[in-house]
């Protein structure tokens, strides 16, 4: 998403308040422009990811099972009524976040919920016709736009595994500690930063100035934020309700006026 954190120095804990970085105009405005560049193609992609789900949700039919519409299924009425329940309310606060966005965080949000909408509307439908359900893919931690995440993967036997934690090393038990698409994962093995999706958050820079400035999503607050604890939703079923309540815009809301 963004590779040049060049501002995240003047952030570190603990750093003396006469030393902090503060921004000057012209580096203010390339945040901003950044941002802005970053918004509105992230906007694009995620409306078409959007309306892609949306156009495979109202044209699929959930099929009757196997035995005709009177026969027992698995889970049951009830579970396919709270999964379907689910999937509508996933898919319309997609299309909510989609319309009201005040950052990045919220448009990769949208897209996440959509495309868990369509994985949850597969898992019913592979269940009402006696098959096997999908598995939900797991999310990039560093930007949960990209790729699925990949495991390295523990050997298959005992002493193989012994001899390969003793082989690991700082970059590698970084590159375990969260769930990261290979290219992320290659980064951080590499000793690189990775594509971090960005979030636009009010930084206190001296004592009277606060500046603007982009930071990994997931270090936002979470009084500003409904998606750094979630993955941008990744993790949990309560979002679709929380983004319908309008929770999305309160935060957004406190961010604005810290």
């Amino acid at each position: 998403m963004l590779r040049r954190w060049w501002f995240m120095g003047a952030l570190r804990p603990g750093m003396p308040a006469q030393r902090r970085w503060e921004p000057s105009k012209e580096e203010q405005q390339r945040v901003l422009d950044e941002w802005e560049t970053a918004r509105e193609r992230l906007e694009r992609l995620v409306s078409a990811r959007v309306t892609a789900v949306g156009d495979v949700l109202r044209a699929a039919e959930l099929p009757v099972g196997g035995g005709g519409p009177d026969a027992p299924r698995p889970g049951g009425d009830a579970r396919d009524g709270r999964d379907y329940a689910w999937v509508l309310d996933a898919f319309q606060a997609a299309g909510k976040l989609l319309d009201e966005a005040a950052d990045l965080p919220d448009l990769a949000a949208a897209a996440v919920l959509a495309e868990r909408a369509l994985v949850r509307f597969a898992a019913l439908h592979a269940r009402r016709a006696g098959q096997p359900a999908p598995r939900p893919p797991e999310r990039c931690y560093y930007n949960p736009l990209h790729a699925a995440a990949e495991s390295g993967g523990p050997p298959a036997r005992k002493q193989h595994r012994q001899r390969a934690r003793r082989r690991t090393g700082p970059r590698e038990a970084a590159a375990d500690r969260r769930p990261a698409c290979p290219s992320c994962r290659k980064a951080i093995l590499a000793g690189q930063q990775p594509d971090v999706l960005p979030a636009l958050v009010p930084v206190k820079v001296s004592r009277l100035r606060t500046a603007r400035l982009l930071v990994p999503y997931y270090s936002v607050p979470q009084q500003w934020s409904l998606w750094s604890v979630s993955a941008c939703g990744a993790y949990g079923d309560e979002w679709p309700a929380l983004v319908l309540r309008g929770e999305h815009r309160r935060r957004a809301a406190a961010a604005r006026k810290a």
